[in-house]
Order: C-alpha cells, then sequence, then structure tokens
C-alpha cells in the first residue's frame, strides 16, 4: 500500500463504527484499500459512520458495512463470506471489537466474565482463523489486535476486562512465531486514555484532569495517536509480536 505498484488490500476492522476502530477505518480508506466494517448492535452509529467516510471517499470507495457480533463464528463465518464474495481474501485484519463494563469482583458474575472474554478475546481468534489461510497462501498479511493499558497493569475495568486484554497480547504473540514464516505480521497496540474514544468521550473536564495526572506528557491520547501507531505497524514487515504502548507513559507511573 506504499506505493502505486502495490496491489489493492482488503481490510476488515472489528468494532469499527466508532472510536478507534473508526479512526483506522478511515485511515485504510484513505490509503486505497477495500474495507469492511464490523459492529454489534447500535445501527444509529453505524449509520453516522458509514455516511462520513463515504463522505471522505466521495462515493468512489470500497466500503461495507456489516451488523454481527465477533464473538459468535457463525456471525463470522457469514461476514467472512460476504467479504469475500465483495472484495476477495483478507489481506489486513484489525481486531478491535470489544466490550468494556465496569465490574469489580463482588460485583461480576458469571456471564458478565463469559461474555467478555467471547467478544474481546475469542472474537479475534474466529476472525484470525477465518482470514489466516488465504494470508498464508498469498505470502502477505497483517493483524493488529487492538488491547488496553489493562493487559499490563490490570486497569479499572475489572478482572474480566484485564483478562481479556492480556489474552490477546499472548494470542499475538504467539501468531507471530507461527505466521510470521509466511510473511504474516501480528502485531497489538495498547491504548489508555484516549479522549475522543470510548468511555472517556462522556467524562466531563474534571475527570479528564485527574487523568492528566496519570501520564507523563501534556496532553490525552486521541484516536489519532493510535492511528499513526497502526500506520506504523501496517508499513513495518520486520515488525512482528510486538506490543505497542499508546498511553502517554502511563504504564511507567
Amino acid at each position: 500500500m506504499a506505493s502505486e505498484k502495490d496491489p489493492k488490500r482488503t481490510a476488515v476492522v472489528t468494532g469499527g463504527s466508532r472510536g478507534i476502530g473508526l479512526g483506522i477505518a478511515a485511515c485504510l480508506l484513505a490509503r486505497g484499500a477495500s474495507v469492511a466494517v464490523t459492529y454489534r448492535g447500535d445501527d444509529a452509529a453505524a449509520l453516522r459512520a458509514e455516511s462520513g467516510l463515504r463522505k471522505q471517499t466521495a462515493g468512489k470507495g470500497d466500503l461495507l458495512f456489516l451488523k454481527g457480533d465477533a464473538g459468535d463464528p457463525d456471525a463470522v463465518a457469514r461476514q467472512s463470506r460476504l467479504i469475500r464474495e465483495a472484495f476477495g481474501d483478507i489481506d489486513i485484519l484489525v481486531n478491535n471489537a470489544g466490550i468494556m463494563d465496569r465490574r469489580s469482583f463482588d460485583q461480576l458474575s458469571v456471564g458478565d466474565w463469559d461474555e467478555t472474554i467471547r467478544v474481546n478475546l475469542s472474537g479475534a481468534f474466529y476472525w484470525m482463523q477465518r482470514a489466516v489461510p488465504a494470508m498464508k497462501a498469498a505470502g502477505f498479511g497483517r493483524i493488529v489486535n487492538v488491547s488496553s493499558i489493562a493487559a499490563r497493569g490490570g486497569g479499572v475495568i475489572g478482572p474480566h476486562y484485564a483478562a481479556s486484554k492480556a489474552g490477546l497480547v499472548g494470542l499475538t504473540r504467539y501468531a507471530a512465531r507461527e505466521l510470521g514464516p509466511f510473511g504474516i505480521t501480528v502485531n497489538a497496540i495498547a491504548p489508555a486514555f484516549i479522549e475522543d474514544a470510548g468511555v472517556f468521550t462522556k467524562w466531563s473536564d474534571g475527570q479528564k484532569e485527574m487523568l492528566r495526572e496519570q501520564i507523563l506528557v501534556p496532553r490525552l491520547g486521541l484516536v489519532a495517536d493510535v492511528v499513526r501507531a497502526f500506520e506504523y505497524l501496517l508499513d513495518s514487515p520486520f515488525v512482528t509480536g510486538v506490543t505497542l504502548d499508546v498511553n502517554g507513559g502511563a504504564f511507567m507511573i
């Protein structure tokens, strides 16, 4: 994707109707990829996102929005089939879909645990399982899993979320080792304190000020910061198995 001679790539961004996923989808469209965005249930957000992305490409970009649960292997199978029919085999996979309902150990039910692991971790595996065979055959692939600072330090959402994001790091490292010889890189990004994504979009200025006390740089993060990290991993055939921290140094405090 770095030059006009590169083949057109097919990309999938799960959970791409808002926040970090939407930023990455916009980036991929701008770089000339055919982009399939999946989302779980918010049709209004998906319609807004699709409209914005189509305006960005003046209606000329190859864009597909698909509704379905990333943690449902049957839904993933259906979506991957539709993507192949529309655009061809998947070259770039961004596992961004996730849920983050805040629960302490005392509040957490078995159902909460199972649901978070199913969507945040199993969903990434289901998509990788569908995308990897064609990547191996092509001798090229880019897989980026969106983890979290919670994978390193536990975070504040709860044990279910921290475990799911740490699991993504383990999945990333194993897959990088096995798939590297086939020209497939597998990496993760661990964001934190991204003020225009996730729960932080609803926080007050006072709450955000408390977040600033937990980082080493003068401002909170932006989706654009995560997108820059993604592009680095996308363009780096010699970087695999890493987790790239995008958190203003918070992991050191």
